[in-house]
């Protein structure tokens, strides 16, 4: 759901079934970027020098792995994206973040160049897809976080949904002022980005399920370059923290 959800509000795609061909390209992709974060899953995360050595090198497999997500990855901007415009074209789009940017900025007098803008538009909706469905990082990290008895699921979009739910469940009265506020200030039709300013109790509410339930590791490990000792705690150079 979390992935047809991301899939339809970036680029206007629908999921057809779970062997979608787009979906699987995506998918792919970021299973690729999901393993090259890890920083103990290569050697040369810890001895950098190891980049220069050629692709036949002994030990170097890591080198044709990373070859191929590359290409992973660029297909997971450009197949989307073209699509996307495809339709476009054809007049048959559904309302997206993808054809909004397009429609927007492709048609304003701008001192980017029109591949350049096309190129920044490109990357940002395949960061914000990418960057939001992430469940092969958590499977392979095997991250449950557990906080009473809520135990966050494996995307951090579904695992916020669940947060979210069990927390309307366990206080009624503050669902009920949620949808007091969205049902003054929208009414019967559909959000617009405008109204955000607007919901500020929805947004609150939002901020906190977050808060309470992490269910994204949000920091990109760093290793030491010294030996530190932090709050009585040693900490030899090279520890990844």
């Amino acid at each position: 759901m979390a992935g047809s959800t991301m899939l339809t509000a970036v680029y206007g795609y629908e999921i057809t079934s779970e062997d979608d061909s787009l979906f699987q390209t995506v998918d792919l992709a970021v299973q690729g970027f999901s393993q090259a974060l890890i920083v103990r899953n290569y050697l040369v995360n810890t001895i950098p020098w190891l980049e220069y050595i050629p692709e036949w090198f002994p030990g170097a497999t890591w080198k044709a792995k990373a070859n191929e997500w590359r290409r992973q990855r660029d297909l997971m901007l450009h197949v989307p994206f073209e699509w996307t415009k495809s339709r476009m074209a054809t007049g048959a789009m559904a309302p997206s973040m993808l054809s909004s940017l397009l429609t927007k900025y492709m048609h304003e007098d701008s001192n980017l160049d029109i591949d350049e803008l096309e190129d920044c538009i490109r990357w940002s909706c395949g960061a914000i897809f990418a960057g939001i469905f992430v469940l092969h990082l958590l499977n392979s990290l095997v991250l449950t976080f557990r906080a009473g008895d809520c135990v966050a699921g494996v995307t951090p979009i579904v695992s916020s949904i669940r947060v979210f739910i069990m927390a309307m469940a366990m206080h009624p009265d503050v669902q009920a002022k949620a949808q007091a506020e969205i049902d003054n200030t929208i009414g019967a039709r559909l959000p617009r980005i405008m109204d955000w300013n607007s919901l500020n109790y929805v947004r609150c509410i939002m901020k906190e399920v977050l808060r309470w339930c992490l269910t994204l590791p949000l920091v990109v490990p760093h290793a030491c370059t010294q030996d530190d000792t932090y709050k009585g705690y040693y900490i030899p150079k090279g520890a990844i923290v």
